[in-house]
């Protein structure tokens, strides 16, 4: 393509016209760059259905238009020239389909262009394609098909953080906005569908007021509350695109009332500096702020009001809407049963007035879905809203006395509040004030306001009734109010600074770190030198590293780096963060070799990073080190005491250093609550986690086994091997889990099956203040729940109390089938399985290295036997090394075990959790782990005790495989409830 002198990337309209008038830019070569665009991020993003044939033709056709008319001396509109998205159920009559995402439609052929579309192209805008959405505006099943995702394109990406929602259902308008695959798209509402994509993908988004823009020719779910709008990157181009597309269409009788809203010279004129002056604008805390406390969107918005204070509005805070809970549940509102009756309604009109089309009612899409259940996923994502919608048999008086019903809330809530305090809008944060916008039809505006650490954005939404407080000449409504102002607060719709106090590394969580990095308060250059300090004066003492990563501060250095070309918003969470290994985690790299504590290991070389290290530097994490462990993972000998190695020495407990520091992942937990480091990794068999996680004060997460890759982490059976994060907060450890989870084809077994469990959107948005709410927590109370201290005893029942205030659900006195023996890895057959599958897949391991002076199990043996001095067999022996070398691989002796401790888990645990329909079993400090551990079941321990002697305890939850999402829901919720970790005292 030719090279021309031209930045599209963020481009405005006011911008790409200057470029067509100063001869820099053709709408030929617009239209190429987004194709070539679509064509680059499209297969990930998913945003874009169908890329319209004709486009390039267009193009052409409109650089000789605006020739002619230069020529001329005409002038042309905004949008002329301009190429334009159009969300998959917006008709048009040329090469391509209008399916609202399904397939059930292709083929069909409209009779017109929509009314908007017909008004685009009057104003010289190129349709270029049609954008993905929510599956039939998610209205197929409303809690079964996902945000984003059709049956056409698949599910969408939001492009600022990919595990984040993109919303829906105007997914793809929004999504290919904010990725450059085009500058204006059109998306609708019914409920949300312009205003939560729009703020979750860092867009600005319009919901005119219903009836302002023709539904004429969109697919339709209720005339009642269907609107059509722009999506665009800032508000002026939004409104633009807003003066094209209102207006009165014959075609849509709602538009006769709507039309008159419509001021004579049109919206721009309402793009004012000086918009905020005077406006009264309200604010209404609960509920729409109730959930965000604690986060960068809270900051954001407060400050927000700060600035609209500044410019001159006026702030009525602490408002109330009346029967607002009410509002907000479609459900007990009766919104939702409207829009069944009117939806049936609505789609076997527009069907029936196609000009082709394979179905003609909403009885055929449901037939067509049953037919071709893979295509259109139905097994996965049902269609129970479109069956209980084909039930319904119009508007009954039943229907008709939810409408009357709605209309007095609208008049006695919404707008008697307006009237009342004489409002010109309503400020909001999110999209969660969308139901009380959309049972009115009233206009909205959403606006780029910040971004989460994770970069994860959030708007800030405005809006208003269809009342005018002050009528000017036939023409202001509220709706104009909102650009009047709403443009000088955030002009650019850029992201606000969050200003926070100068942090104190110790014990900062990484939401901290990522504030004060955005802030310019730190780097990772000075945050990584602040560990390294601390590394140097504690180490020596707790023996928590055995080695630091030589390449550490040039890491740093590039990470920062990186922050000063890159928007801190497109950073990954962990961008930055210094991390420690266990080590036994693989590293391809400076560090010197991975061990597992041995000095059997030095000098080996490993392939390649292990998985999750690969994951973690994808993530933008700075390896700092190697972490010190029980050595081989506390599988080598009977007698060598929690948390000693050969390389690393003894790792000592900072809370009282005479303690147990427990292991196999001591070093990881040691680091962590000392601050040594914020994040680390460590690997679990059978408590390794769990373990030194509990004694150590800090939060470890056991995933269920092949939810992360063991690729590169040297073994011990690949059944119950699994790798997790080890900080000091919920909220870290789950930030970590999100970054290193996901399929590994070097440990494809595993993490194919593994990966299934991982939920759309990842794990932090189960980080819930409520997450106790209604959760079913089993108690064993023999062995689980026994205690010798009197001073614990008081402390958990106090926990267990906390737990039933904040909503969960205690079954008590418990039973596990065959506890006793599920407890002895003798009788259970757990340490026959594991002695035959350490040999195989330690030998293995060893054979794959690049270089290693040993190469199998027999050759560690060996190794240990030479020098036996510095490895400390004569102390610690090494029996269990012994005793795999023995086995002879899987046989008949080790299959009996393995199906015995299949039937101990299927007649124990599972049976238990299933039959008492729990979300998690608990118990004091680690002592469920083996449960877990024969199983490949999750774990999660938080902080919970220190005992008479000062030594921490943590409280455990247990679940079954994938039970990740609500394991970290009653985790956070108990951590936040309860707060009990405090710094290490390091008492002898």
């Amino acid at each position: 393509m030719e090279e021309f002198d031209f930045t599209i990337e963020e481009a405005t309209i006011k911008e790409i016209q200057q470029g067509f008038a100063e001869g820099k830019l053709t709408a030929r070569k617009l239209v190429d760059l987004y194709l070539q665009q679509i064509e680059s991020l499209n297969p990930v993003l998913r945003g874009v259905i169908e890329v319209n044939p004709d486009a390039q033709q267009l193009a052409d056709e409109s650089d000789n238009e605006r020739r002619e008319k230069i020529r001329d001396s005409n002038t042309v509109g905004e949008l002329h020239g301009i190429p334009v998205l159009l969300k998959d159920t917006i008709g048009t009559l040329d090469k391509m389909s209008t399916t609202a995402g399904s397939y059930a439609l292709l083929g069909s052929k409209v009779v017109r262009d929509a009314t908007v579309v017909e008004r685009l192209r009057n104003g010289g805008a190129i349709i270029l394609g049609k954008t993905s959405l929510s599956e039939w505006y998610k209205f197929r099943s409303i809690d079964g098909v996902p945000n984003g995702w059709c049956a056409r394109a698949g599910q969408g990406v939001n492009p600022y953080l990919s595990t984040g929602t993109p919303c829906g259902s105007s997914s793809g308008s929004a999504i290919s906005v904010a990725a450059n695959m085009v500058s204006v798209a059109l998306g609708t509402e019914t409920h949300s569908s312009i205003i939560c994509p729009s703020d979750h993908n860092s867009v600005v988004g319009i919901k005119p007021t219903v009836g302002l823009t023709s539904r004429a020719g969109v697919i339709p779910m209720t005339p009642r509350w269907d609107t059509i709008g722009p999506i665009c990157r800032t508000v002026s181009d939004a409104v633009y695109v807003l003066d094209v597309i209102a207006g009165f269409d014959p075609r849509d009788e709602a538009t006769e009332e709507g039309a008159k809203y419509i001021p004579e010279d049109g919206y721009k004129q309402f793009l004012k500096e000086d918009g905020l002056q005077g406006k009264r604008l309200g604010i209404v805390r609960r509920p729409f702020l109730d959930k965000i406390h604690d986060t960068a969107e809270f900051r954001a918005f407060e400050l927000h009001i700060d600035t609209l204070r500044k410019q001159g509005a006026e702030v009525m805070d602490n408002l109330e809407i009346d029967r607002v809970d009410e509002i907000l549940n479609p459900n007990d509102s009766g919104e939702m049963s409207i829009m069944m009756a009117e939806f049936k309604t609505s789609i076997n009109v527009y069907l029936k007035e196609l000009d082709n089309s394979p179905i003609r009612s909403l009885a055929d899409i449901i037939a067509f879905n049953e037919s071709n259940p893979e295509l259109e996923k139905l097994t996965e994502y049902d269609q129970e809203t479109f069956i209980a919608a084909e039930k319904t048999d119009g508007l009954g008086e039943y229907e008709k006395a939810i409408l009357e019903k709605l209309e007095n809330i609208c008049l006695n809530g919404f707008e008697k509040l307006m009237k009342e305090h004489e409002l010109d809008a309503i400020v909001t944060p999110g999209s969660r004030a969308c139901p009380v916008f959309a049972i009115g039809g009233y206009p909205a505006i959403t606006v780029p306001a910040g971004y989460e650490n994770d970069g994860m954005p959030f708007g800030i939404s405005v809006f208003s009734s269809n009342q005018e407080r002050s009528m000017q000449a036939k023409s202001s409504s509220s709706l104009l109010t909102l650009f009047a102002f709403i443009l000088l607060a955030w002009p650019n719709s850029s992201p606000i600074k969050i200003i926070c106090e100068a942090i104190s590394i110790k014990e900062a969580t990484i939401q901290d770190l990522q504030t004060a990095f955005e802030q310019n308060q730190l780097t990772s250059r000075q945050l990584t030198e602040f560990y390294l300090n601390e590394i140097q004066k504690l180490n020596p003492l707790l023996k928590g590293l055995i080695e630091v990563n030589p390449d550490a501060l040039y890491l740093a250095d590039k990470a920062d780096q990186e922050k000063k070309t890159k928007p801190h918003s497109s950073l990954p969470t962990l961008h930055g963060i210094p991390i420690l290994l266990k080590d036994n985690i693989g590293t391809k790299d400076s560090l010197n070799t991975t061990t597992a504590g041995s000095f059997a290991l030095v000098g080996s070389v490993v392939p390649r990073d292990a998985g999750v290290v690969m994951k973690l530097r994808k993530a933008g994490a700075i390896v700092l080190g190697k972490a010190s462990l029980s050595e081989w993972a506390n599988f080598r000998g009977l007698n060598a005491p929690d948390g000693w190695s050969a390389r690393g020495g003894q790792g000592k407990n900072p809370y009282i250093l005479s303690a147990n520091p427990c292991g196999s992942s001591s070093g990881s937990a040691i680091s962590v609550a000392s601050n040594m480091v914020a994040v680390s990794l460590g690997t679990e068999t059978d408590g390794s986690i769990l373990c030194p996680c509990s004694f150590n004060a800090v939060v470890g997460i056991k995933p269920t086994v092949g939810l992360t890759s063991r690729a590169g982490v040297i073994p011990i059976s690949p059944r119950q091997d699994t790798i997790g994060p080890i900080c000091r907060t919920v909220s870290d450890a789950v930030h970590v889990l999100d970054a290193i989870v996901g399929f590994d084809s070097n440990d494809a077994q595993g993490t194919r099956i593994g990966s299934q469990y991982i939920p759309y959107g990842g794990y932090t948005q189960f980080l819930k203040v409520d997450g106790l709410e209604g959760k079913r927590l089993g108690i064993v109370r023999d062995p689980f729940f026994t205690f010798s201290d009197k001073l614990l005893e008081q402390t958990f029942q106090q926990h267990l109390q906390t737990l039933r205030q904040n909503g969960a659900i205690l079954v008590d006195n418990l039973e596990i089938a065959n506890i006793d023996a599920i407890l002895n890895a003798t009788l259970s057959g757990e340490a026959i399985t594991l002695l035959a599958e350490f040999k195989i897949s330690l030998n293995t391991y060893l054979k794959e290295l690049v270089a290693s002076p040993v190469r199998s199990l027999a050759e560690v043996i060996a190794f240990n036997q030479e020098f036996s001095d510095v490895e400390m067999i004569k102390e610690f022996g090494q029996e269990i090394f012994l005793a795999s070398e023995a086995t002879n691989g899987i046989e008949d002796l080790e299959k009996k075990a393995i199906s015995s401790v299949e039937n101990l888990t299927r007649n124990g645990f599972e049976k238990l959790m299933i039959e008492n329909k729990l979300d998690a079993l608990m118990s004091v400090g680690p002592s469920i782990a083996p449960v877990l551990a024969i199983g490949g079941f999750p774990g999660i321990t938080v902080p919970a005790a220190y005992n008479s002697k000062k030594i921490p305890v943590g409280i455990s939850f247990g679940g079954l495989k994938g039970s990740e999402p609500k394991l970290i829901e009653i985790a956070y919720g108990f951590e936040q409830a309860t707060k009990i970790r405090k710094p290490p005292t390091f008492i002898p």
